[in-house]
């Protein structure tokens, strides 16, 4: 087979392995005063449309073009009050699996979150945030009519709202971490705050939103590592606990015996592994400037997805446009083994980048891609975690890039082998290949940043 007609088939593969839709659910938590952008980034195969609808009447068209990539703005009014039900919820459907972030972005209070795959939606949550210098904040869409969710803040009393499909409902107090979420039927909860101070007493605060993955989502391992400009203290940790009598393991030492909701408060310099005898979740935060010792930074908050729920391939990018930052980081945590086997679109990872994380057997590094945008590709032989960041003048954001239990567009761990089990024509160095391939030279700019898939 010649190069063209090999390229093709590989760029039809890449098609293939997006053929099945899914749906992104999501809510706009307010920020601090309703001001900047709020956008949905949507990516994923080439030329595949779809919609973003909103209960309140939104409704905008999408065509990811040959860059497989879009950005919807929503309407800023649409943020979630509070201690009401509203029909402010969103979703973004598709003929193609697809891909999500929601960014709320402010000036000086921004973050994003990755969106979960609405097929993994939960019934079960526990939450995480940080209270200081305003209340932390949570909420709930349904995706049924019909759904009960009862809601139980830390520390308070427990109550009942019932929920059609699209409708919303926002909670917040001091601090609503270790709060519990249950509903009768699937639903998507976000958690965080309008704009606090990470640690508490630095300077200055910036909003905080994480959509919360369901308990039967959660791992009992973690790796967690240190990323850019959190200073010589590192990002703030907490580790929440699902069930009584949930023994928290750092390092092999015992740091915490927690009971459901309870949480354990640490830092991350360097890096560290968790294990707990119960299933746990674990944030990590960006903390304040003043902590960071200048470095342009500011709080911001994601969820880590277990040791077991890291994938070995994911599409991603940064936010662009108007909400552009002038720097993102992607963080890696990776098997020290495979490090000659990391791929940035295409390129070897630079082994120097990267630095071993005691005596766990994992590396840990931290990749500047400002010059990036658009999706693009990262690979290795084997499962790793990646982290995504941005930095301007106290500002940040904070989020993951996907995980076993929400590839989105990313190409999902292969089915377990069974014994007649045939292999298939394409592994999934091909269909990463294809996913790149389908757009052919599609160049995408965006002032200062450019990236060429050619």
């Amino acid at each position: 087979m010649n190069r063209a007609k090999l390229l093709a088939a590989v760029g039809l593969i890449g098609l293939a392995a997006s053929a099945n839709a899914n749906v992104l659910f999501f809510q706009m938590n307010p920020n601090y005063v309703g001001q900047g952008q709020r956008q949905a980034f949507i990516f994923g195969a080439a030329n595949s449309t779809g919609t973003v609808t909103g209960t309140s009447g939104f409704n905008q068209a999408f065509d990811l073009g040959a860059q497989g990539f879009a950005v919807v703005t929503l309407n800023n009014a649409d943020e979630l009050g509070i201690g009401s039900i509203e029909n402010k919820g969103f979703n973004i459907s598709s003929s193609a699996n697809l891909s999500g972030y929601f960014l709320s972005r402010q000036p000086f209070t921004t973050d994003m979150t990755y969106l979960i795959d609405g097929a993994k939606l939960g019934k079960d949550y526990y939450v995480a945030a940080y209270g200081g210098f305003n209340t932390s904040q949570m909420s709930v869409q349904a995706t049924t009519d019909n759904t009960l969710v009862t809601i139980s803040p830390k520390g308070g009393a427990a109550f009942d709202v019932t929920l059609n499909a699209g409708q919303t409902y926002l909670y917040n107090s001091a601090d609503v971490t270790g709060s519990r979420i249950q509903a009768n039927k699937s639903i998507a909860v976000f958690s965080g705050n309008q704009c606090t101070n990470v640690p508490g007493g630095s300077f200055a605060c910036d909003h905080l939103v994480e959509q919360m993955p369901s308990v039967d989502l959660l791992s009992k391992t973690y790796v967690v590592a240190q990323t850019p400009a959190t200073g010589v203290n590192g990002n703030v940790l907490r580790v929440i606990a699902t069930a009584d009598g949930t023994d928290v393991k750092i390092d092999g030492s015992t740091v915490a015996t927690l009971n459901a909701g309870d949480f354990y408060e640490g830092r991350v310099a360097g890096g560290e592994q968790i294990v707990s005898n119960n299933k746990i979740l674990v944030a990590e935060y960006l903390v304040g400037q003043s902590e960071a010792g200048g470095a342009n930074t500011d709080p911001a908050m994601t969820i880590i997805p277990g040791a077991d729920q890291w994938l070995k391939s994911y599409v991603f990018a940064t936010p662009s446009g108007i909400a552009d930052f002038p720097t993102d980081f992607i963080s890696i945590l990776i098997n020290s083994s495979d490090l000659g086997s990391l791929l940035i679109d295409g390129t070897l990872a630079n082994p120097a980048l990267f630095a071993a994380l005691g005596s766990t057997g994992y590396s840990f590094g931290n990749i500047d891609v400002s010059s990036k945008t658009g999706p693009f590709v990262i690979s290795a032989n084997n499962p790793f975690q990646l982290l995504l960041s941005g930095f301007d003048n106290y500002d940040s954001y904070f989020t993951y890039g996907g995980a076993a239990f929400s590839p989105g567009a990313s190409p999902p761990p292969p089915p377990p082998p069974t014994d007649n089990a045939i292999p298939e024509p394409a592994n999934w160095a091909m269909l990463i290949a294809g996913f790149g391939l389908v757009g052919g030279a599609a160049r995408y700019r965006k002032g200062k940043k450019s990236v060429s898939f050619t």
